[in-house]
């Protein structure tokens, strides 16, 4: 379009010369300004072109990174199920395996108490014992002939490790299977030599419900890979080993393309790259796991990411229309100036026309860079709120449960030891047996401390509980509009969220947050941005104390941040956050709050969330956003906004 626009206006010019060779009166002159002219709208042009192109390849960049991450906590959120249904059902057969009739070794008793916690725990469908001979016995049945010694799992059990097998096919159930092994020592001391070994057969049918379940979109799938690169679940059932047949690894396939993939998730690396598979360029998301020396990867289909770049593109489309017509517009302007009698006068005054629109689009450009920015971060503060959210959800459920039955427990608990006190009161001599048991489990000590025990498990729990409910005041994503809310429930939710920067560490003593809490009405307001201000703000006010403890090298220094709230007369309510750094110098302080400017070293600080907090503040709540501070005596920002 550019290249057709400057020919086009070259064939002008020289038929505009061929014309003016007839009338030599002041062609020189004429000639050397309209190069000029020309000169300055190419290279405006190309100028706001390039910057345009740069600014949305960046942006693009950006998001789509967003999005890439997104899809790959799809991923990890199926391998954390999967690690979490493994690492429970390890830790059953590590307890199996110290009890003390497990490390009897006596085949004949252990038999019934295996049966028993094969029919209580329903994932395993077996429990053996490999003797260090390889003599094996399991609860199908009973003695093997198989000598098990040099298998894996058992060879490194024997040794001294926990082991998870990759799925193979067991004759005895006749499915695929994965075998979890586990040393059983003599003692509770980890360090003394293994005197069996103890292993659980798990059927793969969780593992297949939690990748057949894991989706990105229509047209997605996930499979899993083994340590070989052999598929352990895969939708496609002729990549499967079978007993007849087994499957070529992925690491020898003749599609390079899957191969690369499966390399990479055998060396258990993590990532989402696009890669030509089943035909189409897709997306392959692979996490590996941390309690097998297997793989996840989900593929999805390219659309199903790249469609969220719609708005972008259709933004980019709108700033690219805007410079061709402001280029039309220009060289229209200077045919317009050419057909005037006052050639000279009207030839400057289009040459200051241009530059006054090139400035425009510049400053035009620097304001779309802008919105597209802020766009871009408030969708990353969307999806961090939803993440919040989330896994406030997935927590408070399982401690809801846990802080509900502590109660019941704590009864049952007294009620059982009640019971014991009973029989010592009224059996004082009771058997050698009991005496020996209750002098091996310390039952005064027991009595004594269990109750103790279940206090600080339900100070434990409603710690979570209160953590859980500040992270959902703090997210608030059903709250996208105007709510009337209670600001202190806002600034204690953002507090508890940084409450790990204000505990103490190695360089500073822990920061003091000193509350001056009136007595507020409740304010009409949007309460996740209003959040989001308030998390920048003490977030800032963190960073400058920190800053000034390294500055004045100076631990004696109490580092403290002074909250305060009041209404004004004026129905408006006043908070002022202040803390006792180093300040703001004064130069600084006018440029505070404009986008992009920030004080603090590459890669710590955008320059946007000062920028931010002041749109949200004065143009969504038409309030005030203001600084105080000086070198020296620390800094205190003041936010006003109206009551309703």
């Amino acid at each position: 379009m550019i290249r057709r626009f400057v020919k086009n206006w070259f064939t002008i010019w020289q038929n505009r010369q061929t014309h003016n060779k007839r009338s030599p009166v002041g062609h020189s002159q004429r000639r050397s300004r309209n190069l000029t002219t020309l000169l300055i709208l190419i290279n405006t042009t190309f100028f706001v072109a390039a910057i345009g192109i740069f600014s949305y390849l960046a942006v693009r960049s950006i998001v789509l990174r967003e999005l890439q991450a997104k899809a790959l906590l799809e991923v990890r959120q199926g391998r954390h199920d999967i690690d979490q249904w493994l690492a429970n059902r390890k830790a059953e057969v590590y307890t199996i395996a110290n009890t003390d009739i497990v490390r009897s070794l006596n085949w004949s008793a252990m038999e019934p108490y295996l049966r028993a916690e094969v029919s209580r725990i329903h994932d395993f469908f077996i429990l053996a014992i490999t003797y260090p001979d390889g003599s094996h016995y399991n609860t199908r049945i009973g003695k093997s002939d198989k000598n098990l010694k040099y298998r894996t799992d058992i060879k490194t059990a024997l040794a001294g490790k926990n082991y998870i097998s990759d799925p193979f096919w067991s004759i005895i159930s006749k499915v695929n299977v994965v075998s979890i092994a586990t040393p059983i020592r003599q003692t509770y001391d980890p360090a003394s030599p293994p005197i069996a070994a103890l292993n659980g057969n798990l059927r793969i049918e969780r593992v297949k419900q939690v990748i057949n379940k894991l989706q990105y979109g229509d047209g997605s799938y996930a499979f899993a890979l083994n340590s070989t690169g052999h598929p352990i679940i895969h939708r496609d059932p002729a990549l499967m080993s079978t007993p007849e047949k087994p499957a070529k690894s992925f690491l020898k396939s003749n599609d390079r393309h899957l191969a690369e993939i499966a390399r990479r998730m055998v060396n258990k690396e993590e990532g989402i790259k696009l890669a030509l598979v089943d035909g189409t360029w897709q997306y392959v998301a692979h996490v590996p796991l941390e309690e097998a020396n297997w793989s996840v990867a989900l593929i999805i289909p390219r659309e199903n990411i790249e469609s969220q770049l719609v708005p972008l593109n259709l933004l980019a489309s709108i700033l690219a229309t805007l410079l061709v017509i402001a280029a039309i517009v220009a060289w229209r302007q200077i045919l317009l100036t050419e057909q005037t009698k006052a050639q000279v006068l009207q030839l400057s005054t289009q040459e200051k026309i241009l530059q006054q629109q090139a400035q425009e689009l510049s400053q035009t450009l620097k304001q779309l860079q802008q919105a597209q920015i802020q766009l871009v971060h408030t969708e990353k503060m969307s999806s961090l709120g939803q993440l919040v959210a989330g896994v406030a959800h997935e927590i408070n459920n399982p401690i809801s449960f846990i802080s509900g039955n502590l109660t019941y427990a704590r009864q049952y608990t007294k009620d059982l030891l009640g019971l014991v006190q009973l029989y010592q009161q009224h059996y004082p001599d009771p058997s050698p047996q009991i005496q020996q048991e209750a002098k091996a489990i310390d039952i005064n000590f027991l009595i004594e401390d269990l109750p103790k025990l279940q206090t600080s498990m339900e100070v434990g729990s409603e710690r979570i509980k209160q953590i859980v409910l500040s992270l959902r005041n703090f997210s608030r994503l059903d709250e996208a509009e105007k709510k009337v809310v209670n600001i202190h429930e806002g600034i204690d939710s953002t507090l508890m969220i940084l409450e790990h920067r204000l505990k103490a560490i190695s360089s500073r003593p822990a920061i003091k947050v000193t509350k001056e809490y009136s007595d507020l009405p409740r304010v009409e307001c949007y309460p996740g941005q209003l959040n989001q201000v308030f998390m920048n703000i003490l977030t800032n006010a963190i960073d400058a104390i920190e800053e000034s403890l390294v500055q004045k090298q100076a631990q004696s220094i109490n580092p403290e941040i002074l909250i305060r709230t009041k209404l004004t007369v004026d129905k408006h309510v006043l908070i002022g956050i202040a803390d006792n750094g180093s300040g703001i110098p004064e130069n600084h302080q006018q440029r505070l709050f404009d986008p992009f400017f920030t004080t603090k070293p590459i890669g710590k600080g955008t320059g946007l969330g000062l920028s931010i907090s002041y749109k949200i503040i004065t143009e969504k709540h038409q309030g005030k956003l203001q600084c105080v501070s000086s070198p020296g005596n620390g800094t205190e920002f003041f936010i006003e906004i109206p009551v309703g």
